[in-house]
């Protein structure tokens, strides 16, 4: 199947902007919430989920659910390698060069307390501490696709997101929260701040609308009225955040209603509305394919371009609160690292065609000097 050039730029751009997010550059002013009051965590869970559900519904009709469901699993566990191999380059910053990198403390505060807890909690997904959460929720998402997928082959996809819905409305009462509480006292388990019973609604529902993509090429059929409510309503909302950059935040965008981590009400209205709207839009990036290419490598190579510029935001991170850099270098250094992202993208790309070529022709061509 033919890749989606534009899925692959926007997350290549979400990358990127997810980079200045997670660094104390002042360059997130541009960059955190830039659209409305939703971040690029949303956008990337329901990209991926929307990837996820095209992929599986092509596998499950032309090699069977079986297939389908043993490629996610695999996925799954490329996932979780990269988990390890991020978290293990953390641990090793935390156990040997504390001295050099002490911002990592503030990092890693569970597991500089009980390290071989720590250790065994990130193998089991329960240790998740900041920066480092957002791939045990991919993992356990690509779980949750093959049920999510076999309960609609059933029931239909009505069901599958009723219930989803249902659980989103009980995580409203903040069930995580009561659930954190009772085990607080437990060092080897850092769940993060994501509530993954209501993030579970934003997986769900790109599955849905990358299954039916995958077999209609196209997204719920909307009438052009709706549709422009659903702009105005991105207009409205992306007017109120600037707004109240600008003059201070008012007392709604401290409520659950705007709640990131539990996903308030009036938040998935506005991500759903943007989503739309944009991907409308979507569609005419193919008109600069030459231009979008490095963002487009970066999105086709996620999983090893996300590790490594968390490891590389830790090493920032660790640098940067030990006092030793103000603000102008600080931004620097963070343009300096989105510049290593399309360099690895592209390193992969090369690597993987390389790969790809039979090796013989290559042996003979280095040998004639060609």
């Amino acid at each position: 199947m033919k890749r989606l050039f534009e899925l692959d730029v926007l997350r290549g751009a979400l990358l990127l902007m997810m980079v200045v997010d997670h660094s104390s550059s002042s360059l997130r002013l541009f960059t955190d919430q830039p659209l409305g009051f939703f971040t690029t965590a949303e956008c990337f869970v329901f990209v991926s989920a929307f990837l996820a559900g095209l992929l599986f519904g092509k596998r499950a009709e032309e090699q069977g659910f079986a297939a389908a469901r043993s490629a996610s699993i695999h996925r799954a566990g490329r996932i979780y390698l990269g988990h390890l191999v991020t978290l293990g380059f953390a641990f090793v910053l935390g156990s040997f060069f504390l001295s050099e990198f002490p911002g990592i403390s503030n990092l890693l505060d569970h597991y500089l307390r009980n390290q071989w807890a720590a250790i065994g909690g990130s193998v089991l997904l329960a240790f998740r501490p900041p920066l480092m959460d957002i791939l045990p929720m991919y993992i356990l998402f690509s779980f949750l696709t093959p049920a999510a997928f076999a309960i609609a082959r059933r029931w239909g996809w009505r069901i599958v997101l009723s219930f989803s819905a249902s659980i989103w409305l009980i995580a409203q009462t903040h069930l995580r929260d009561l659930l954190i509480t009772a085990f607080e006292g437990v060092s080897f388990i850092q769940l993060g701040p994501f509530d993954l019973f209501a993030w579970q609604l934003l997986w769900v529902s790109g599955l849905f609308l990358g299954q039916r993509y995958y077999k209609n090429k196209t997204l719920l059929p909307l009438p052009e009225v709706l549709y422009s409510l659903l702009l105005l309503c991105t207009v409205a909302f992306l007017v109120w955040r600037w707004s109240s950059i600008a003059f201070g935040s008012d007392l709604i965008t401290q409520t659950w209603l705007l709640d990131k981590w539990h996903l308030g009400p009036l938040r998935l209205l506005d991500f759903f509305a943007a989503a739309f709207v944009t991907a409308r839009l979507l569609k005419h990036l193919n008109h600069w394919e030459t231009l979008l290419r490095p963002l487009s490598l970066i999105g086709r190579h996620m999983l090893p371009v996300f590790c490594s510029q968390i490891c590389f935001t830790l090493l920032l991170i660790g640098r940067a609160d030990s006092g030793s850099s103000n603000e102008p270098i600080i931004s620097v250094l963070v343009l300096c690292q989105l510049a290593t992202a399309p360099l690895l993208a592209w390193f992969l790309e090369y690597s993987r065609q390389l790969a790809f070529q039979p090796w013989w022709p290559r042996i003979r061509a280095r040998a004639l000097g060609n």
